[in-house]
């Protein structure tokens, strides 16, 4: 889909692994494969001691994941987006799964996400054959962490299937701050993630309370993520903009920090109201958009709705009509959408079931409304983007003053796929070069 210091004397083992690459992210995992190929059809269990070096700390969790024989993914499931809560206390947690039929691989690992504290230890992995009554347990390498963490020993970081990546924001090492058993226990340290900054702050607009950030200094420049995303979407951008710009990040409503009225519609007309109230509060009169697919549908209405108030927008995947998706993915979104409301029991799924709504009934605008709009717009998107080429080029030559780039080799995601070339373009499109 288009698309949160201790006390004690710490002593750490640095973890020493050779990366693929290295990128920013909010979100890290430590993952060790076993090979089960010959265990298909099989029960299997995975169990983790995990506890948060502070209450306030975010997100941390066990995960597993089968690859098939194909390439394709099995099972999956990551605690993370189940109702578990870790605390300051040692606590077990348990993942149970069935090996699929044509499996090659189980992953499992630890996931931890924005800034914060967080201790693994004793991750034990069990199976048990059909018929069966007996478990038996897969000896992992260092499952307990009592060595140092070194690479091709066990575990190694990663992001994305079969990918070892480090991201910046995270260090991971062992400790042996109050470990569950033994001497020393795997730790993970989140900071300087955006989207959890200290001095963050919440602004009461239309109704909700809005989080926002902001970096830098000179001519405002607001961005706007996606769908289901939050402030951290540009944590690749912040620093090249904030050299230039001052820049302020939010988190829209239902999103991130910021909060939502129960009673009312998720709309992009509503957020765009949001937006309105936030730069009236912070006595900007004038101001450049940078959005992301439903942050580049709201700059576009920003620049159609208060003309005064917008100096220059660029949007990266961006549609105007639910239609300048690709079929594919209209059919799957409604097809999402419709398990969530089937699935939606104690009102889990409100928050999903609005943000797919959103996408598929809005917005609603044709071509020839984007005549309206007078300042110069950069529309971007990736040459594999979810939203059609066509669609793109369409938008850009119907503005007055639009200018079109569409990216090689990159998806919607573009903005993180390509960092340096997006910045460059956008901030060469704001400069007037």
């Amino acid at each position: 889909m288009k698309n949160l210091i201790t006390i004690f004397l710490l002593l750490f083992s640095v973890v020493i692994f050779s990366q693929n690459r290295t990128i920013k992210s909010n979100w890290t995992s430590l993952v060790q494969t076993v090979n089960v190929e010959d265990k298909q059809d099989w029960k299997f269990r995975v169990t983790a001691k995990i506890r948060k070096g502070n209450e306030q700390d975010s997100d941390c969790a066990i995960w597993a994941r089968i690859d098939k024989v194909d390439d394709t993914m099995g099972f999956f499931e990551n605690q993370a987006y189940s109702n578990i809560k870790v605390t300051t206390e040692w606590t077990t947690f348990q993942i149970n799964g069935i090996i699929d039929s044509n499996a090659k691989n189980l992953n499992i690992g630890a996931y931890t996400k924005d800034n914060g504290e967080y201790y693994f230890d004793d991750f034990k992995l069990e199976v048990n054959a059909p018929k069966s009554k007996k478990w038996i347990e897969i000896p992992l390498k260092n499952g307990d962490f009592e060595e140092d963490l070194v690479s091709g020993k066990g575990w190694a970081e990663g992001i994305g299937r079969n990918k070892i990546t480090h991201v910046t924001n995270f260090a991971i090492t062992t400790s042996d701050n109050t470990p569950y058993s033994g001497k020393k226990s795997l730790f993970i340290k989140g900071e300087n993630i955006i989207g959890n900054m200290p001095h963050g702050k919440f602004a009461d607009v239309n109704g909700i309370k809005m989080y926002y950030e902001t970096y830098g200094a000179g001519e405002p420049l607001l961005m706007l993520h996606g769908n289901g995303q939050s402030i951290n979407a540009f944590m690749n951008q912040v620093d090249d903009f904030s050299k230039k710009y001052k820049v302020i990040i939010i988190d829209c409503r239902e999103r991130g920090k910021s909060s939502y009225d129960k009673t009312k519609e998720l709309t992009f007309d509503i957020q765009v109201e949001d937006l309105k109230q936030f730069l009236d509060q912070q006595n900007i009169k004038k101001v450049k958009i940078l959005g992301w697919s439903d942050g580049g549908i709201l700059a576009i209405l920003m620049a159609l709705k208060y003309p005064d108030l917008v100096d220059k927008i660029a949007c990266s995947g961006a549609n105007i009509f639910p239609e300048g998706q690709k079929d594919e993915e209209l059919k799957d979104m409604k097809e999402t959408l419709a398990r969530l409301i089937k699935e939606n029991k104690d009102h889990k799924n409100d928050v999903y079931i609005d943000l797919y709504n959103l996408d598929l009934k809005y917005p609603n605008l044709k071509y020839e409304d984007l005549k309206a709009i007078l300042c110069p717009s950069l529309i971007m998107a990736g040459d594999k983007d979810v939203i059609k080429t066509e669609h793109t080029v369409k938008i850009a030559e119907s503005i007055p003053k639009g200018q079109l780039a569409i990216i090689p080799n990159s998806t919607h995601s573009v903005v993180v796929e390509k960092p340096e070339l997006f910045n460059s373009l956008v901030i060469d499109f704001f400069e007037g070069k």
